[in-house]
């Protein structure tokens, strides 16, 4: 009679297996990295390294998708919370403080790289994203019902355009250096803050908007604005 699969220590494996090779990435890079040089890492053999894992692109998925999970359960927290910006912008200094690790940077930039010539990965990639997307879409949805974000931004166009603005200017920080860790969190809080609140759409913020209200020969919608608002 098999033993019976204890799934704490199933999982307790699969994070050793993907913390191995995300430090292999990191050191090597997703392309020049093997199956085998992922196994010796992680000490464990091809056979029980299949049986978690089919190929790089299933470990890279499944990289993306805990990301996602952990960003949803915060993101959570932001549609939960009284103060919704408050604690958006507190979410905004952790993933600016992740970002200010070296590796993490450098792992984020190969795997956009890897996704330009990986039609396989491209499509896991493209699918958490899409995922990540809806997630935070979700949550900008929660806060326009609860009166905490402007009810004229469109929730899947503002959505993208956080996750841009954050990606970049982490990668940004580590790359460039023209930003501290610090003034990098600060940047993104006030974007938050400014662009997020209701009633924000102003001429300090989008002169198109003012520009737009004064004028009724001007466009009523916005970039990233509903037409139904």
């Amino acid at each position: 009679m098999p033993r019976p699969v204890n799934p704490v220590k199933l999982e307790a494996r699969r994070q050793e297996i993907l913390d191995a090779a995300q430090a292999c990435f990191i050191q090597k890079g997703f392309h020049a990295t093997t199956m085998a040089e992922i196994c010796a890492a992680a000490s464990i053999s091809p056979g029980g390294l299949y049986r978690y894992f089919r190929s790089k692109e299933a470990i890279i998925a499944a990289m993306a998708e805990d990301e996602r999970q952990m960003a949803a359960d915060a993101l959570r927290e932001v549609a939960a919370s009284d103060d919704f910006l408050g604690t958006l912008a507190d979410m905004v200094d952790k993933f600016v403080e992740s970002y200010s690790d070296p590796g993490h940077a450098a792992l984020a930039a190969e795997l956009m790289a890897e996704a330009l010539r990986n039609p396989d990965f491209a499509a896991a990639a493209r699918e958490s994203q899409f995922r990540l997307r809806e997630d935070v879409a979700s949550m900008l949805r929660a806060g326009q019902a609860a009166g905490h974000v402007e009810p004229s931004l469109d929730p899947v166009q503002t959505a993208v355009l956080l996750i841009s603005a954050a990606d970049g200017l982490g990668l940004r920080l580590v790359f460039l250096g023209d930003f501290s860790t610090s003034e990098a969190g600060a940047a993104l809080r006030s974007f938050i803050m400014r662009y997020l609140k209701p009633d924000a759409v102003r001429a300090d913020i989008c002169p198109l908007a003012a520009a737009s209200q004064a004028s009724p020969s001007l466009p009523d919608a916005l970039p990233g604005a509903s037409n139904d608002a």
